[in-house]
């Protein structure tokens, strides 16, 4: 029976292990999700609802 009991806690902790780990990635997904969304946020400043393109030659934004 104790052997029993030693294979549940071991497959107990093992799965513990397993789902922090999975939460911490979570986390940092979520948090760049927020980064990425501050960057979206930002840019729609600069492209505003006018097409941009880009002046290879002089490396310069110009609205068409």
């Amino acid at each position: 029976m104790a052997s029993a009991n030693n294979a549940y806690r071991t497959a107990y902790e093992e799965a513990d292990a397993e789902l922090n780990k999975i939460v911490r990635e979570v986390e940092m997904l979520r948090a760049r999700q927020m980064q990425v969304g501050k960057i979206v946020e930002a840019l729609k400043v600069v492209v505003v609802d006018e097409p941009v393109a880009i002046d290879m030659q002089r490396g310069q934004w110009a609205a068409r």
